[in-house]
């Protein structure tokens, strides 16, 4: 990849060499077609990705917008990126733009495919050509989007010269004419040279300036520069044997040398009270005192051209030249009588000086008086500090401002340090610029002119660079720190040779992963002799992997001298326990096999010891030698009722003295407990052990005894059980679910710290048996919420417990007592429908008492190729399995003529059909028709007669399929939240069913 001046990647001009497959001709003519497609792919690798992209959109099949994936051709508005120089649709990208600006703060939208920044969106329906002279330009087939004009882009003073087109511009070839910074030569360079350089249209010819110095003496020894030649550098020195000597303005020193831009030479020669003059040239740092005519007062004065002579300036305190009083504010003529010489005191008025201080600000607030007023000023001023956070008093001569205590903490330049300074004067305005400047955008992270300056941070960057050995040498700075610059001129080769990278090799750069085996694979070299473990190339700073060889090796402990290991692996256990008597106590060493003398030096199991009275051991921490601490046992026991019914587990407390509360405590039984031998009397009754098994035909002899303890006439009220009759049933129908009901109730009982507990919404049936089923814990319930977020809130209450029994316990008593209750119902029923049938005469076709009806089956035509018998019971069964229809059988009859096969679907006693069954069938057959027929399982299904079908075909074959009786259909089937609730009287249904049918025959 090749960078031009633009910044712009673009392909390297590749060379392609066709090289012929041997050197003999041919007496075939060949087409130049293969070399001319050549030419234009090699040409297509050479032109820039822009330019490929003008003619894809030319073609107007391959090039897509970024947006809306829609091919482009030349008839779109187009609008270009002018970073990545990627082509959009104009209007996607417009309203790309619009819909960005509106979710960022700072109102800018982002090129999708760059990520360039920018802020002007573009303005509906005035899309221009490339270079922007055209609005909405007409469609070009030629060139896509040029208007066909010259660009002429302002990047130099000629502009492009190129027509309008997408990219980068080129660089400007025009000769121009440039001077050197002295201006004696010139030469002609390029444009797009002159362009690198800034603009500046000059060179440096290195000769000599020789333009004369402000001294006008010397001349310019600098070479070819800019500018003024500056003050001149010559050194001057005296000559004392041609009289020349470098003296002051006062005449007080000499020097021996000085530079000539030092020297300053006054209008009028220095002259002392002896009549002697000079010429000084430079101004010494003493200080003289000049006395006036007087010769009685003086002033001083310092070392300045043309200096004071002695004696000759007239005395300011003389009669004639001072007519006030020092302040000037009254004549002296007012005060005293007219003074007769300068040494006369001078009257002094009682009024304040009040003359400006050399402050500027305050006058001298001292009484009328002689010499110099007040100097410095110490007048109170009230000054805020450098960061403007206090206001100090402080006098006014004091030159330097008043610091306060308080730490700036701004933000540096580099948005990683704060500052440290007190009382920095940038903390004002760092708080006052930087509430309205966007600090932290991208686009403002490098200025550091939105930075005050006491906030530039100058300290050195010095963090590591991405190569990991170099650091930054650059100032402190914000983002990231620049790539790393430096480079190897060696190779950067990997261990095995086969994998490298040509120099120059950038910092940084790290050897791409070696696909080869590593040296020491290849020439089979190993510390321990077994052959290396086959691993690729890596760098000389990693070591191989270990050796994996299966060896035999022995453990640490010096129990099992060969234990299988890998080769490698130098700490080797068998696994084993010590098991070594501890020193100390009585146990022995519990860790795994390890080197002799290690055994652990403190024991850390229970102690184990049986204790005294009780069965216990103790459960103190092992205690060596020492007896066991005759302490109460903290050992759980269970203690009971005399019934056993009640349980509870207490502390053993047994010691060296007092013998287990396991045998000396018991409970005392309640009112549940009679309730519970209650139910053991009906369990027993029922037949059933204490293991609750009651399952099968109970016992004749059982049923006799509940019916001594169970009159005739009682109720389900009367068995007294925990548990009420519909929560009982609802059990028999879910018994999962209601056992989790039942344990999560049991454990809100037994959690004292639970006071209540919120169940899910749940259907009315669920919360009826919820409601129900906290009866028998003395619980308060209530349903919350609408429907259908309906729930139950359960809440303890004084008296809350759990019943006796559960109900997987009581369960079988209840359902024992539904059965023998059934059939105390039945036995009343016959009693109360028992009729005598006289002088009833059989018909000769009743065979045998039972009526023949007609139709005796269902015939199912013309099935559908590969339906078996099995295919027919699945359809049908679970539709007959709830009618008179019994014992059902299916039939496929074979028909060789037509090629399709019928069906049969007929009771097993078909000859002796129910009036009752045979309506039955009436009923089902026009929903089977409807069936097949939807299913596309035969063509329809009609009543038959059995009888005549098995006559033509006695040879079927045949799927027996028997339907329980209706005893043993009462199914119980797990619907959720209980939609088939029990129906009270299906029994007596049934029965009179059978009884109607028995009376009818």
């Amino acid at each position: 990849m090749v960078l031009d001046t633009n910044g712009i990647t673009d392909k390297s001009n590749d060379v392609l060499l066709a090289l012929s497959g041997d050197g003999e001709t041919s007496d075939i003519p060949m087409s130049n077609s293969n070399s001319e497609d050549d030419n234009i792919e090699q040409d297509d690798e050479d032109m820039a990705y822009y330019e490929r992209a003008v003619q894809e959109i030319a073609k107007g099949d391959s090039y897509t917008c970024m947006i809306c994936t829609v091919e482009m051709d030349y008839t779109c508005k187009m609008s270009a990126c002018k970073k990545c120089y990627r082509v959009f649709d104009y209007d996607c990208i417009r309203e790309w733009a619009i819909k960005s600006t509106e979710k960022t703060v700072d109102r800018i939208w982002k090129c999708p495919n760059c990520y360039h920044a920018n802020k002007k969106v573009p303005v509906k329906s005035r899309a221009t050509c490339w270079c922007g002279k055209v609005v909405n330009p007409d469609p070009n087939p030629l060139d896509p989007n040029s208007c066909g004009q010259t660009c002429n882009a302002p990047i130099c003073p000629h502009g492009c010269s190129k027509i309008c087109h997408l990219g980068p511009h080129p660089e400007c070839m025009r000769m121009i004419t440039i001077t050197c910074r002295c201006g004696k030569h010139s030469k002609e360079i390029p444009c797009f040279q002159n362009k690198r350089q800034r603009g500046k249209q000059e060179f440096h010819c290195d000769e000599p300036c020789g333009l004369l110095l402000p001294c006008g003496i010397h001349k310019c020894q600098r070479k070819c520069h800019n500018g003024l030649c500056g003050p001149c550098k010559e050194t001057l020195k005296a000559d004392e044997t041609a009289g020349v000597k470098i003296q002051c303005y006062c005449g007080q020193h000499e020097k021996d040398s000085i530079v000539c831009s030092d020297v300053k030479i006054p209008s009028k020669w220095s002259q002392d009270s002896k009549g002697t003059k000079w010429i000084g040239v430079y101004s010494c740092n003493d200080i003289r005192t000049v006395q006036y005519k007087c010769r009685k007062h003086s002033f001083t004065q310092k070392c300045i051209p043309s200096p004071t002579v002695s004696g000759t300036k007239p005395c300011p305190y003389s009669p004639k030249s001072l007519k006030t009083c020092p302040c000037g504010k009254t004549e002296l003529a007012e005060l005293t009588k007219p003074r007769k010489k300068c040494s006369d005191p001078i009257p002094h008025c009682e009024n304040s000086c009040d003359k400006p201080l050399k402050c500027g600000k305050h006058t001298c607030p001292f009484t009328c008086h002689e010499g110099d007023c007040m100097d410095p000023c110490i007048q109170i001023d009230k000054i805020k500090c450098a960061c403007h956070q206090s206001t100090f008093l402080v006098p006014c001569g004091l030159k330097e401002s008043p610091r306060c205590n308080i730490k700036c903490e701004s933000l540096m330049s580099c948005r990683r340090h704060r500052c440290t300074e007190r009382c920095c004067a940038g903390r004002s305005l760092a708080e006052q610029r930087r509430k309205n400047t966007v600090f932290r955008s991208r686009e403002n992270i490098n200025d550091e002119t939105l930075v005050e300056a006491q906030h530039v941070c100058l300290k050195d960057c010095n963090l590591m660079l991405s190569c990991g050995k170099h650091r930054c040498q650059r100032k402190c700075h914000p983002g990231k720190c620049p790539p790393c610059l430096e480079s190897d001129s060696n190779d950067l080769v990997c261990p095995c040779g086969k994998t490298f990278v040509s120099a120059p090799v950038r910092c940084g750069t790290k050897l791409p992963p070696c696909p080869y085996p590593c040296i020491k694979v290849v020439e089979g070299i190993s510390e321990c002799g077994h052959k290396p473990v086959p691993h690729t190339c890596h760098p000389l700073d990693q070591s191989c992997p270990p050796c994996t060889a299966s060896v035999f090796k022995p453990c640490k402990c010096g129990k099992e001298s060969k234990v299988r290991t890998v080769c490698f692996q130098a700490d080797v256990s068998c696994g084993q326990v010590c098991g070594e008597q501890l020193r100390g106590c009585h146990h022995t060493c519990q860790k795994k096999c390890h080197s002799p003398g290690e055994c652990q030096t403190k024991c850390t199991r229970i102690c184990g010891l049986p204790r005294e009275n009780c069965l216990h051991k103790c459960r103190k921490p092992c205690h060596g030698n020492d007896s066991c601490p005759d302490i109460p046992c903290i050992n759980l026991v269970e203690i009971r009722c005399p019934c056993s019914r009640q349980r509870e587990e207490i502390t053993c407390g047994a010691t060296s003295t007092l013998e287990s509360r396991q045998f000396t405590e018991r409970l005392e039984c309640d009112e549940q407990c009679e309730a519970y031998k209650r139910q053991q009397q009906l369990k027993e009754a029922f037949g059933m052990g204490e293991n609750g098994s009651g399952e099968g035909d109970v016992a004749q002899e059982h049923i006799n005894k509940l019916k001594e303890l169970i009159p005739k006439a009682s109720k389900f009220e009367e068995l007294q059980l925990p548990f009420s009759e519909s929560v009982l049933s609802s059990y028999g129908r879910q018994s999962k679910w209601c056992s989790q009901i039942e344990d999560i109730l049991g454990d809100l009982v037994d959690n004292k710290e639970k006071k209540s507990l919120h169940f899910k919404p749940m259907r009315p049936p669920q919360r009826h048996f919820i409601h129900e089923l906290a009866k028998s814990y003395n619980l308060y319930a209530e349903s919350q919420d609408r429907e259908p977020k309906r729930s139950v809130f359960i809440k303890k209450q004084d008296g809350s417990y759990k019943p006796s029994s559960n109900l997987s316990d009581i369960y079988p008593i209840y359902e024992n007592y539904k059965q023998m209750e059934k059939e105390r119902k039945m036995q009343e029923f016959l009693a109360r429908t028992t009729a005598k049938l006289v002088n009833i005469k059989v018909e000769d076709d009743d065979f045998n008492g039972q009526f023949k009806s007609e139709w005796n089956g269902f015939l199912v035509k013309k099935l559908t190729k590969d339906i078996n018998e099995e295919d027919l019971k699945n359809m049908f069964h679970k539709h007959l399995k709830s009618t008179l229809v019994k014992d059902v059988q299916y039939r496929i009859i074979n028909d060789t003529e037509s090629g399709c096969n019928d069906a049969i679907i007929y009771p097993a006693e078909y000859a002796t059909v129910s009036a009752n069954a045979a309506k039955d069938m009436e009923a089902l057959v026009t929903h089977f028709d409807y069936m097949v027929k939807e299913s596309f399982l035969a063509d329809s299904v009609e009543l038959c007669d059995v009888s005549e079908l098995l006559a033509e075909s006695p040879a079927l074959s045949v799927v027996d399929t028997t339907i329980a009786s209706p005893a043993d259909i009462e199914e119980e089937e797990n619907v959720e939240g209980f939609e088939r609730l029990e129906t009270p009287g299906l029994e007596e249904l049934d029965a009179d069913v059978d009884i109607d049918v028995d009376k009818k025959n």
